[in-house]
This record gives structure tokens, C-alpha cells and sequence, in this order.
């Protein structure tokens, strides 16, 4: 990761802190602003107690607690100056089959912890989101997408304070339950690796990078957009491939219940409003979606984003910019190649 920017609060929270976000954003800070005051909030003793034993409590706190209790989060944000909003039941087909816990978790648990910070005095909140929020097809999808637009319009009850935000990006690769470390798992039980349609594509991203994207939000300071990271896509069968060593193959499954054959960063809408932000004219790093409805500061937000007033630009294969792209997975032209895949993986000790 590159120099790392100064952090401008000393006590942040993470929600849902025991999951791959959490140990990835948890790291970054442990080594580059030790001094900063962590809190793990989770339901979960066990991953807990093991994220204790790997980064210990110098600095660190672990507390239990359910996102959806508002008594619990208004005594945990304390004293807090950020939180970063990662707790939510995330798998598609679970989202099917158990709605009411989807719904109260994602939506109601994203409310709870909202009104908590509000009344704790937190400074910022950021919501970490999904494409899968675009254009909805499963259950969680549509829970992500209610969240993200709580979180944009509580700035309504803080047009002075607290600044909410959301970012929105694709499948971090290596997260518990990723296709990468299924397969992996899968290849290491000597068992098939299982692709439930060879059309399927996806966005790429390492958890670095989804700590960068939350790491820029924080510095700038954005209140009411969704920002959105500028990634490369790729083919689930080239990565089988990757895996398979071009020897083997795969067995097709069908598709589960509410799975996509291809996720979507920005609707055209939100395309046709949206700016970028490129440092010194390089390749776009984020593409900021300012609020539908924004009338709680009494003027124009984009002053505070650090973008310039530019039409939005996308990624041609080279990554350069290329206007009006559809910033789907099936079409963008900005795609890993079979060797780029292999070059990532190896980068990261996973092949």
C-alpha cells in the first residue's frame, strides 16, 4: 500500500469489525497510526476471541453487540469520532430464503447505528455498500440499496455534524466466502470446482483496495455521495482456469437463487451525474455519485468531494479515460486477462 495519508480522527469504530474489512482496515492501522483507538463491534465471541489473539487489545477494543439494539450501539459510539458501517448478512442465497433477517439487519440494523452516532456525537459515518445494491435482483441487493439511501439523506439531521457517506464496490477477492477461497478450499479437498454458469463476470478487488477507497472517503471528508472505485473485471471461467492450472475443469451448477450473471457499479442515471476524481489528471481513482436530494448544507457539496466539474470518464482496457461506458462487468472493456489473473494471484500467494 502507498504512503499512508494522515488520519484525522483518534477513535474510530468499524461494525461488523470481525470480518475481512474489519481485519484489513485493522491492519492498516495497527501499522501506520498505531496511536489511533480501534473498536471491533460484532456479534460473533468466537471471531472475536480470534482477532484478539492476532492483533491483541494495545489500543483495541471488542465489544458484543447487535447492530440492530439501540441501546447497545448508543453505549458503544461513546467517545467514538467515526464510524465505519460493515455489519450485514451478505449471502445472496441466504437473503432468499430468510428475508426478516436480511431486512433487519442491513436496513434496520444500518438505521439503529445511524440514530446511535447521531446521538453520540460521532463526526462521520461511512456505510460500505455493494453492487449488488444496483439494479437489485436478490433480496440483499435491495437491502443494500435502502441502506445506502438512509445513510445519504440522515444528513438531513446533521447539516452542521456528522457527515454520512456511503462506497459501493465489487467482490472483495479473498473475503470469507469469495469464489477464490471457495474454489481454493474446493481444490484443496481434491473436490471440482463449481461455476454455476460460464457467462458469469465480476468486478475485481483485493481488501486493500476496498481500505483505500474508505481511507480516501475519511481524509476528504465527503458527506452525501456514494463513491464508487474504479476496478478492472474479469470472467469467472478465466479464474477457474488461473486455479486449474489449464489442466482441469469445471462442473456447472445453475445458477442460485438471486445470483446475477453480471454486477453493475452505476446505473446510467447515476452515471449521467456522476464525477471522478483523478489525482494530477492520472487514471480515474473513484467516481463520486452526488446525493439525488441535497438540501441539508444550503449549498453545492461538490466543493468539499476535491473532483473537478468534468464529465465522467471510465476505463478503456488500458485504463485510460473513455466516456460512456456502461459501467457493467459483461462490457467493460477494462478486463483481466488470464496472465493478469495469474499476476495478481501470485502477487497475493494465492496460486
Amino acid at each position: 500500500m502507498a504512503a499512508a495519508p494522515s488520519f484525522p480522527y483518534k477513535t474510530i469504530c468499524i461494525t461488523g469489525g470481525t470480518g475481512t474489512f474489519g481485519h484489513a482496515f485493522l491492519a492498516y492501522i495497527r501499522q501506520h497510526h498505531p496511536d489511533v483507538h480501534v473498536r471491533i463491534v460484532s456479534r460473533h465471541e468466537d471471531l472475536q476471541i480470534r482477532m484478539r489473539a492476532r492483533f491483541g487489545e494495545s489500543n483495541v477494543s471488542y465489544l458484543l453487540g447487535d447492530v440492530r439494539d439501540q441501546n447497545r450501539m448508543q453505549l458503544a459510539l461513546q467517545g467514538v469520532e467515526c464510524v465505519i458501517h460493515a455489519a450485514a448478512l451478505k449471502h445472496v442465497p441466504g437473503g432468499e430464503y430468510d428475508p426478516n433477517e436480511f431486512a433487519g439487519v442491513n436496513v434496520l440494523g444500518t438505521q439503529t447505528t445511524i440514530h446511535a452516532a447521531l446521538v453520540a456525537g460521532v463526526q462521520q459515518f461511512v456505510f460500505l455498500s455493494s453492487d449488488k445494491a444496483v439494479q437489485p435482483v436478490n433480496l440483499y441487493g435491495a437491502t443494500k440499496m435502502v441502506a445506502e439511501r438512509l445513510t445519504v439523506q440522515a444528513n438531513h439531521y446533521s447539516p452542521h455534524g456528522m457527515r454520512l457517506c456511503v462506497t459501493r464496490y465489487g467482490n472483495v477477492m479473498g473475503a470469507r466466502g469469495s469464489v477464490l477461497e471457495v474454489w481454493r478450499a474446493a481444490l484443496a479437498a481434491g473436490k471440482p470446482l463449481c461455476l454455476t454458469d460460464e457467462a458469469m463476470t465480476r468486478f475485481w478487488m483485493w481488501p486493500d483496495e476496498a481500505v483505500r477507497l474508505v481511507l480516501w472517503v475519511i481524509v476528504h471528508g465527503l458527506r452525501g455521495a456514494v463513491a464508487v472505485p474504479h476496478l478492472q473485471a474479469f470472467r469467472l471461467t478465466d479464474l477457474a482456469r488461473v486455479l486449474l492450472l489449464n489442466s482441469g475443469t469445471w462442473m456447472v451448477t445453475g445458477m442460485r437463487p438471486g445470483e446475477k450473471l453480471a454486477e453493475v457499479l452505476m446505473t446510467p442515471e447515476e452515471q449521467a451525474r456522476a464525477w471522478w476524481y483523478a489525482p494530477e489528471g492520472q487514471t480515474p481513482v473513484h467516481y463520486v455519485i452526488p446525493a439525488l436530494v441535497q438540501h441539508w448544507g444550503g449549498r453545492d457539496e461538490r466543493d468539499l468531494w476535491m473532483v473537478p466539474p468534468t464529465e465522467l470518464a471510465y476505463g478503456r482496457c488500458d485504463g485510460t479515460p473513455h466516456a460512456s461506458v456502461p459501467y457493467v462487468s459483461d462490457t467493460w472493456p477494462w478486463r483481466l486477462s488470464v496472465e493478469a489473473l495469474r499476476a495478481r494471484l501470485a502477487s497475493q500467494g494465492k496460486v
